[in-house]
């Protein structure tokens, strides 16, 4: 999985840098001591930018918080880094203008290049100060409430895990508003990306427990009231479980992220007749582990005037309502129900295209985007078309990569007025040239877990109309 794809591409990508002999090694001494070394220049570039996944208990391969952990991986890093693959941040600087960027200056990436070729030397001065990482929740003051999954869930250590869903109660009893929710994992070495969302039980369910597959693990989730429901009623109430509802997500995570705060006048708002359900992608090590992520909640102390809504427009369950794929538009499953279904990408195509539009009906303000794609997935990019018929192009993810889900939120807030479309233009490699394919030869289908497809680019944005001053908050 990514842990271990990750250590097979850094591992081939290092080289033992050896002492060369004689007048060559006079040579190499001269050029170490003018190239820039880890004391004074490398170690606080990563630091900065690269030990909160590269470090002990974290999701990535190996650790850069010492000297000694950087050295046997310098020529890798300077591969990585000098690709512009490290750290991931992969937006195209030509458009929109983000909060948290994490791609490096080209200041850094060729310090960190002259350093390698240097030789790697840790320098004569004192070492960087470590860094240090909050242990617990972000916010300045404590969470208001913190909510665990109701089960350690069971990772193996071989073989395929499925998307997994948690289900728990929801433990208010009056609507609440959130100013700030953070997602934090049990075990950051197996927890690849996750969500939390609030969903309304299917009709004719409860929540009990079942298991995902034969032997599994008991999972809580939605189940039937009746026992003994037909198998097929069964299916059809699961899948209408998945169906994303536009303001059902709280927070999402991913390595270096979950913790959200919004804007003043803003709130993320979980319905009391709701369930709350942690959606979990994982990783696996090699070795069997557990995991018992947790979200804290912070209540807004004023009331807000609009709900941060996030809405996934797309394929698999989006709510995006046209489709066009190879240029063909798709219909509507059920006539007014605004979804679709994507046919499937056929084995061997390399530049399958995906277009879904979403006329915006309300004047709306953005604040952000997040592209989701699995394996296959190539590039997406995102575009807004305006009234008077001019266009802007929000974000384009030229080389989309599915080990890093990142959002992109924007440095400014963005006006659309209603009237305006939004269109999302992806492209899917199930080639042999795609080196994350795992089957080229398969045709691929559209759902949930990380061998089918996705299609998906969610939206964070505000209605503008909105007045949530009759609303009961806490």
């Amino acid at each position: 999985m990514v842990a271990g794809r990750l250590a097979a591409v850094l591992g081939a990508a290092l080289v033992v840098i050896g002492a060369p002999a004689g007048a060559a090694a006079a040579g190499e001494n001269a050029a170490a001591e003018s190239a820039p070394t880890f004391n004074a220049d490398v170690g606080p570039i990563l630091y900065e930018n690269c030990a909160s996944c590269h470090r002990a208990g974290q999701v990535a391969p190996m650790a850069l918080t010492s000297y000694e952990e950087a050295r046997p991986w310098a020529r890798a890093i300077r591969t990585k880094v000098v690709a512009r693959e490290m750290p991931p941040w992969f937006a195209d600087p030509r458009f929109g203008q983000f909060k948290d960027v994490t791609a490096l200056s080209q200041e850094d990436v060729d310090t960190i290049a002259a350093w390698v070729d240097g030789g790697a030397p840790e320098g004569a001065g004192p070492a960087p100060d470590a860094p240090e990482f909050a242990s617990d929740w972000l916010h300045e003051r404590p969470p208001d409430f913190v909510l665990e999954m109701p089960i350690d869930v069971e990772v193996p250590a071989q073989g395929e895990i499925e998307y997994l869903s948690v289900w728990a109660e929801n433990p208010f009893e009056e609507d609440v508003f959130l100013e700030a929710v953070q997602m934090r994992p049990g075990n950051p070495a197996v927890v690849h990306h996750a969500g939390i969302f609030t969903r309304e039980l299917p009709p004719g369910t409860r929540l009990g427990q079942d298991r995902v597959r034969p032997g599994g693990q008991l999972i809580p989730m939605p189940v039937p009231i009746n026992p003994y429901e037909d198998p097929a009623v069964k299916l059809a109430r699961r899948e209408a479980a998945r169906v994303f509802v536009e303001d059902a997500q709280l927070i999402f995570y991913r390595p270096g992220g979950g913790f959200n705060r919004f804007p003043e006048g803003t709130a993320k708002l979980v319905y009391a007749e709701r369930a709350l359900e942690f959606q979990m992608h994982y990783t696996l090590t090699g070795r069997p582990e557990t995991d018992r992520s947790a979200a804290a909640f912070w209540f807004a102390r004023e009331r807000p005037r609009r709900r941060m809504i996030t809405v996934g427009s797309g394929e698999h369950g989006g709510t995006g309502q046209v489709r066009i794929v190879e240029s063909e538009e798709q219909l509507e499953l059920q006539a007014g129900s605004g979804f679709t279904r994507t046919p499937n990408i056929p084995p061997h195509a390399g530049d399958f295209r995906v277009t879904g539009i979403w006329p915006v009906l309300d004047d709306v303000t953005l604040y952000g985007v997040w592209p989701h794609m699995h394996f296959r997935g190539k590039d997406m990019t995102y575009i807004v078309s305006y009234p008077d018929g001019t266009e802007e192009t929000l974000l384009h993810v030229p080389n989309y990569d599915f080990n890093w889900q990142i959002e992109y939120d924007f440095v400014e807030p963005l006006k659309v007025p209603a009237g305006s479309t939004l269109k999302t233009i992806g492209h899917f490699d199930n080639s042999i040239r795609n080196r994350y394919n795992p089957s080229p030869d398969r045709e691929v289908f559209w759902g949930e877990q990380s061998w089918d497809e996705m299609f998906f680019i969610f939206t964070k944005y505000t209605i503008d109309k909105e007045d949530l001053g009759k609303r009961t908050s806490n």
